[in-house]
């Protein structure tokens, strides 16, 4: 899928959508009302910027953190007051390398961020032990449904697997960040080996 030079932002404190991941969004401010229409007149994209904390995203030149998530309205519902209940799913890494709207709503310029494969033996590996170990966090009497273990079991590359167990998983925000902005698959699935052992061991990270 071809990602446009210029995407709008949503601008959400503690919030980060990897690629191959999902996000459900109410959308009722004026300002990112007119963000989804003007995404749906066009490419039906547009990304989370996860704002930094500490400082005002009204006026600050950089709300958000770089790295973020182009993500696709995969499905849209707009209620008779305006408000709208989406799905947005993630496509491709980016980086915001400029801005060329703030207001009424934000528009960045990006570009995509590659991914690199170090050692890919080794990746195919750590994937499908975290496939195993998601396995032991799902279903019934966890906190993570049986679809996602269904899921995890039909993706086969080491890239996806890693994105759906980081969007599913991990917790804390500041973590979420510094996983999304990891460019080597093989330091991403080497966290989340170790984070999922913790939540096996029954501790929380």
């Amino acid at each position: 899928m071809k990602i446009p030079e210029t995407i709008p932002v949503m601008v959400l404190g503690g919030a980060t959508l990897f690629p191959h991941g999902y996000m459900p969004l109410f959308i009722f401010e004026p300002r990112y009302r007119a963000m989804l229409n003007h995404a749906l007149e066009r490419d039906r994209m547009f990304c989370i910027g996860h704002a930094r904390a500490g400082i005002d995203v009204e006026t600050s030149p950089a709300p958000v953190h770089r790295v973020t998530t182009a993500g696709l309205v995969r499905a849209c519902v707009t209620h008779p007051d305006g408000t709208s209940h989406l799905m947005l799913s993630g496509i491709q890494r980016v980086e915001i390398i400029g801005w060329e709207q703030h207001a009424p709503f934000r528009i960045a310029s990006i570009t995509p961020l590659p991914c690199y494969l170090g050692n890919p033996d080794l990746a195919v590996s750590a994937a499908l032990e975290l496939v195993d170990m998601s396995s032991r966090l799902c279903g019934e009497g966890q906190a993570i449904s049986e679809q996602l273990r269904e899921h995890l079991r039909c993706v086969k590359d080491p890239t996806a697997i890693a994105d759906v167990v980081g969007q599913s998983f991990v917790n804390d925000s500041a973590e979420r960040q510094r996983l999304l902005e990891m460019s080597d698959v093989n330091d991403r699935l080497d966290y989340l080996v170790s984070h999922l052992s913790v939540l096996i061991a029954g501790g929380e990270k």
